[in-house]
């Protein structure tokens, strides 16, 4: 089983960020091998979703120490609600790559716009890419992440120099694919 911990951070008003997270956290509920865990602002959500987890601000950084804190498969992952995986096995097929390839220490799914035109990714095909700031959703094996104190808009690569500072490399797990359904305008100003 391994844990999953989708971050869904509903703004008032944003009705197309809700609908985009229904929509994948609706997907996810229905995937099987994964425990899954729903990361959101207090109050706590509906008791009728998964796992439950009321996250405090600031969120961006509560959210992924909380899942480190609860997650107890060996590696995990950590996804945001605009991200729709693509294939029934993305879960395993990220936890693999991540087993397969010991000198990593954190790959995130490829996004299918990157495939088309995210250069300089889009002609890359090898099972595992390199790069320097890698964000959701993310697979980690379990202790390898600390969470130090930092914006928003910065903690992907932030988070990614705490693996490399450990002598890890980070990439994107390439056969991973998911849709950012969110590609271009997901960060949510909710933090400086």
């Amino acid at each position: 089983m391994i844990d999953v911990f989708l971050r869904s951070y509903p703004e008032k008003g944003a009705r197309l960020r809700f609908a985009l997270g229904a929509a994948v956290i609706e997907r996810v509920h229905h995937m099987s091998g994964i425990h899954l865990w729903l990361c959101m602002p207090p109050p706590k959500p509906p008791e009728d979703l998964p796992a439950l987890i009321a996250v405090p601000e600031p969120f961006h950084i509560n959210s992924k120490r909380l899942a480190e804190e609860k997650a107890e498969s060996e590696i995990y992952c950590v996804m945001d609600d605009d991200q729709l995986p693509i294939d029934r096995d993305f879960f395993e097929l990220g936890v693999s790559t991540l087993s397969n390839h010991p000198d990593y220490g954190m790959l995130s799914g490829f996004p299918l716009e990157y495939a088309i035109h995210g250069q300089p990714y889009a002609d890359r095909t090898e099972e595992v890419i390199e790069a320097h700031s890698i964000g959701c959703p993310y697979f980690v094996r379990k202790g390898t992440l600390s969470f130090p104190d930092g914006p928003l808009r910065q903690y992907d690569g932030i988070l990614s120099k705490v693996v490399t500072d450990k002598g890890l490399k980070t990439g994107f797990a390439r056969k991973c694919l998911y849709n950012h359904l969110g590609y271009g305008f997901s960060q949510i100003g909710y933090a400086p």
